[in-house]
């Protein structure tokens, strides 16, 4: 294995991975040093087959490439994200609540879970921090006071990258310390700006995702290397190569 040890992770069955999911997010990378792919969107139709939402779009990932990240899938052989590498996370995720500035979500939103910003809101990275939940959101309680490590860990107000963010569940049920935190769908910077483990893309692609997703869906993303998506696809339920990989 390169880069250490598996990191385990509470993955679900293998036999079931995907079934539940009516939405999944494809997002594939040439290889797991690209820092470049492609999101489309699927849903499943009444027959239960995946059909393609409309065309793909080009998204950036960590300058690190990509590494395996701690999702649903059961763990696999290679190497693993760690905190600070600058990888995206890589394999099956959930998708979690959205983050934004504004009082509500998008006009043409379907009522997923929204969290608006605020000067008490903050991102936990740190797992020394007693009392709160490591790779969590945390709300200072109205009328009580910043703690000592409220500026290190606080999200920030007014950037256009972060006017939008969905939570993409990476090493967030039972987080385990230094296998990476604060990983999000978010506006990109520019055309080739690279993250620190993020999936970025144009603001409007954004918004056209967040008035996708509908709740009760049990949305997912697959963020996999093509090699990875041919290997693993069948046995995760995602959708055909044929209709999911770039041509």
């Amino acid at each position: 294995m390169l880069g250490g040890s598996l990191v385990v992770s509470a993955w679900a069955d293998e036999s079931k991975l995907g079934l539940d999911a009516k939405q999944m997010v494809v997002c594939i990378a040439a290889d797991a040093s690209s820092f470049v792919g492609t999101l489309q969107l699927f849903r499943r139709d009444g027959s239960g087959q995946w059909q393609a939402d409309g065309d793909p779009w080009p998204v950036l990932f960590g300058r690190g490439g990509l590494a395996w990240g701690r999702g649903i899938n059961p763990p696999q052989a290679g190497l693993q994200k760690i905190t600070g590498d600058h990888r995206n996370p890589e394999g099956l995720f959930k998708l979690g609540f959205v983050l934004g500035y504004t009082p509500k979500l998008p006009d043409g939103a379907k009522g997923w879970p929204y969290h608006q910003v605020t000067d008490r809101d903050a991102w936990i990275d740190d797992p020394k921090i007693p009392s709160v939940e490591y790779n969590h959101l945390y709300t200072l309680p109205a009328g009580a006071p910043f703690p000592d490590w409220w500026e290190k860990e606080r999200l920030h107000l007014g950037d256009p990258a972060y006017q939008w963010m969905v939570l993409i569940e990476h090493n967030y049920d039972h987080p385990l310390p230094d296998a990476g935190n604060l990983i999000f769908f978010h506006v990109r910077r520019g055309d080739h700006y690279r993250t620190a483990g993020c999936t970025t893309m144009k603001v409007e692609d954004l918004e056209r995702l967040v008035k996708w997703l509908e709740p009760g869906s049990n949305a997912m993303l697959a963020e996999l290397t093509k090699a990875d998506y041919l290997r693993v696809w069948n046995d995760w339920h995602l959708p055909p190569p044929e209709k999911a990989l770039p041509k």
